[in-house]
C-alpha cells in the first residue's frame, strides 16, 4: 500500500519530538515535521504546499489558520483530558491562583475533570482569539497569575506578564490524528495549486524595498538575486509576522561585516493595508562572532515575564512590580546581584516592557572590550551609543579600566546619550567590594541619577524555589518532550535547603539534567541527591568550621547546621534565617539526627 504523505506543523518543540519518534515506529506514512505555531505555521504550509502533501496534521487555533489557507485537507489534533490532567498536576507545585482557559475543546474536558477530582479551578472559556485577552485581564485583576492553556491563552498570558503552563498533546493523542489523517485520505481527493508571484526591481544603492500584500505574500522586491538578497530575506521572514501586526518598529541584526537595519510601516490602499519593509546598512564595528556587542530585538523574545523570577513568595512579590514600573520609565537603571540571579534576563524584560521596545536592544559586555574596541565604541558613528531611542544594556561596567570608565561618563555627560536612548547598566556583587566599584556605583546613582534595583540570592528567597521549578520544569517539558509533573516532596526540601552559590543560572542547569535523565512522572529524592551531590556548594556568611569531606552532602549541612544552632545559642528561627532555610526544613534535618 502507497505511504501516506503527511506534513505535520507542531506549534511547540516537544510535539515535534513525539511526532519524530512515532514516525520511526510506523512503515504506513512518510511524515515531515516543521516547527510553527499560528501564522508561522500556516506560512511554512504556504512555503511547502508544492511538495504534494495528502494530508496537513496540527492543532487548535494553528490547525485553523492552516485550514484557511490551503485546500490540503488539515487534520486537528484533539486535547485529551489525560492531557489536561498533567498539566493540572504540574501546577500544583506551583504556590499562586491559577486558571484554567482555553476554547471549548480544552474546558470542556477540563470541567469533568476538575468536577471528578474536586479540583477547585476556575475555568475560563475562549468565545473568540478577540475575546481571550479581555478574559485573562479579568482572571489577573482577581488573582490569578499561572494560566494552564493552549498557545493562544499562553501568548496573551505572556502580555499580561503572566506565567503560563501549556496543555500539551502526548502520544496517544499524536496517534490519533494520524490514524484519522490516514482515513481522511483513503475517503477522499484533494487538489494541489500553485501559485504565480510577480515581482519588480528597483535599485537604490544604500536601500531595499519590499512590499508585503493584505494576506502577508510579497508584493513588490527590489532586491537582485545573490547571495546576501538571500541572507536578508531570511531575516525578513523572521520577523515578517512582528512588522505584518505592528507599525513603526525596527529591528537590527548583524550579517558578516555589516548591521542592517530593518524599519516596517503599513500602507493603506483601497481600505487595504500593505506592509512596506526599509532595509538600510552601515559598516560593524566588531566580527559577526564578536562577544563584545550583541544585537536583540523584541520579536526575538523568549524571555521569561516578572513573575517567573520575581513573584512566587510574599517576602520577594514586591519585585515584579518595581521591575514592571522601572519598565516604563525613561530613567537610566542599574541592577545589582551576585552571579546567576538573572541581571541579563531583567535588563530584557525591561526593555521588552519599555518606552523604546519597538527598536533595537544593543547589549555591550564590557568583560570582551579591549581599550582598542572600546575607542571605536566611543567615536565611531555606527556606534550603537550614537543610535537614538534604543536601549543600550551596558553589562559588567565594574569590568571597564579606569581610563575605560572616564571616557564612558565623559561621553554620556557631553553627548545627553540618557536623553537620546534608555541606559541599563548592570553590577556583579562579590564578597569583596573594591573602591572602583564603590566609586561606579556612586557616578551611577548620584551623577546619572540611575533608579537601582538589586536582585537577592537564590537563598535569600528560598520560598520561591517550588514556583520557579515548576514553571522550568513546564519549559523543560516543551522542549525535550516530556512529561514531568514535578519533585517528590523529599527532593523539594534538598532543593530548597541547598545554598545554589550561582543561584538561577545554577538552579536551571541542575533541572535541566534531572529532566534529561529522568524516566518516571516525578523526579525523585535520589537522583536530586546525586546530582546536587556533584555541585560544590559555597555558603556565604558562614562560621569557620572544619568539615569531613568524605561524608555524604547532607551530613556536611548536619555538621554545618550544629555549628550555626550553637552560635545562635539555639535560638532555630534565627538559625534557619542565616542558612537561608525555611524553619520546617531545619526542624526536618534535626528530627533525622536526632538532635531535637
Amino acid at each position: 500500500m502507497q505511504k501516506v504523505k503527511i506534513l505535520a506543523i507542531a506549534p511547540y518543540e516537544g510535539m515535534a519530538e513525539i511526532f519524530e519518534n512515532i514516525s520511526k515506529n510506523r512503515d504506513d506514512i512518510e511524515l515531515t515535521v516543521q516547527t510553527g505555531d499560528l501564522n508561522t505555521g500556516r506560512k511554512i504550509v504556504e512555503d511547502l504546499a508544492h511538495k504534494n502533501y495528502d494530508v496537513i496534521i496540527s492543532r487548535g487555533g494553528t490547525a485553523e489558520l492552516i485550514r484557511s489557507s490551503v485546500e490540503i485537507p488539515v487534520v486537528d489534533i484533539s486535547i485529551s483530558g489525560y492531557d489536561i490532567l498533567r498539566s493540572i498536576k504540574l501546577a500544583e507545585n506551583y504556590s499562586g491562583k491559577s486558571v484554567i482557559a482555553g476554547f471549548s475543546g480544552i474546558t470542556k474536558h477540563a470541567r469533568v475533570l476538575c468536577d471528578l477530582l474536586q479540583y477547585d479551578i476556575n475555568i475560563i472559556t475562549f468565545t473568540s482569539e478577540e475575546g481571550a485577552l479581555s478574559a485573562l485581564r479579568t482572571a489577573k485583576n482577581d488573582g490569578a497569575s499561572l494560566v494552564l492553556c493552549d498557545m493562544t491563552g499562553a501568548n496573551y498570558a505572556k502580555i499580561l506578564n503572566m506565567n503560563s503552563i501549556l496543555i500539551t498533546s502526548g502520544t496517544e493523542s499524536i496517534n490519533d490524528a494520524i490514524n484519522e489523517a490516514k482515513k481522511l485520505v483513503h475517503s477522499s481527493n484533494h487538489v494541489h495549486k500553485q501559485k504565480n508571484l510577480f515581482q519588480s526591481l528597483l535599485t537604490d544603492e544604500d536601500r531595499e524595498f519590499l512590499i508585503y500584500d493584505p494576506a502577508g505574500s510579497l508584493w513588490f522586491s527590489s532586491f537582485s538575486i545573490d547571495g546576501t538578497s538571500v541572507s536578508l530575506m531570511n531575516v525578513v521572514q523572521t520577523y515578517l509576522k512582528a512588522f505584518l501586526k505592528v507599525p513603526d518598529q525596527s529591528v537590527a541584526r548583524q550579517i558578516r561585516d555589516k548591521v542592517y537595519t530593518f524599519t516596517c510601516r503599513h500602507l493603506y490602499l483601497d481600505e487595504q493595508k500593505y506592509t512596506a519593509i526599509t532595509i538600510s546598512q552601515k559598516l560593524a564595528l566588531f566580527s559577526e562572532d564578536d562577544m563584545g556587542i550583541t544585537i536583540y530585538n523584541k520579536p526575538d523574545s523568549d524571555s521569561p515575564n516578572f513573575s517567573s523570577f520575581f513573584g512566587g513568595s510574599d517576602k520577594i512579590g514586591n519585585m515584579a512590580h518595581i521591575i514592571e514600573e522601572y519598565s516604563k520609565s525613561y530613567l537610566p537603571v542599574l541592577i545589582t546581584g551576585e552571579d546567576g540571579t538573572g541581571k541579563g534576563k531583567v535588563a530584557s524584560i525591561m526593555y521588552e516592557n519599555g518606552p523604546y521596545n519597538t527598536s533595537p536592544f544593543y547589549i555591550i559586555d564590557c568583560k570582551f572590550i579591549s581599550e582598542r574596541k572600546w575607542n571605536y565604541i566611543i567615536n565611531n558613528e555606527n556606534s550603537p551609543l550614537a543610535d537614538v531611542h534604543s536601549t543600550i544594556y551596558i553589562k559588567n561596567v565594574c569590568t571597564l579600566s579606569h581610563s575605560q570608565l572616564e571616557k564612558l561618563f565623559n561621553y554620556i555627560d557631553h553627548t545627553d546619550l540618557t536623553k537620546r536612548n534608555r541606559l541599563i547598566f548592570s553590577l556583579l556583587l562579590t564578597n569583596e567590594i573594591s573602591s572602583e566599584h564603590e566609586t561606579i556605583k556612586y557616578h551611577l546613582e548620584k551623577q546619572l541619577s540611575c533608579l537601582t534595583l538589586n536582585l537577592l540570592p537564590l537563598r535569600d528567597r528560598s520560598d520561591d524555589i517550588p514556583s520557579i521549578t515548576a514553571l522550568y520544569l513546564h519549559k523543560l517539558n516543551i522542549s525535550l518532550g516530556k512529561q514531568i509533573i514535578g519533585l517528590e516532596a523529599e527532593a523539594m526540601e534538598l532543593f530548597t535547603a541547598f545554598p545554589w552559590p550561582h543561584n538561577l543560572d545554577q538552579l536551571q542547569r541542575v533541572l535541566k539534567e534531572l529532566a534529561v535523565v529522568t524516566k518516571t512522572p516525578y523526579i525523585t529524592c535520589h537522583e536530586v541527591k546525586y546530582f546536587l551531590e556533584q555541585e560544590t556548594p559555597a555558603i556565604p556568611n558562614l562560621p569557620s568550621v572544619d568539615l569531613d569531606l568524605t561524608q555524604t552532602l547532607e551530613e556536611i549541612n548536619y555538621q554545618i547546621i550544629l555549628k550555626v544552632l550553637t552560635e545562635e545559642h539555639e535560638n532555630k528561627e534565627k538559625t534557619a534565617s542565616r542558612l537561608g532555610i525555611s524553619r520546617s526544613t531545619l526542624w526536618r534535618i534535626l528530627k533525622t539526627h536526632n538532635a531535637l
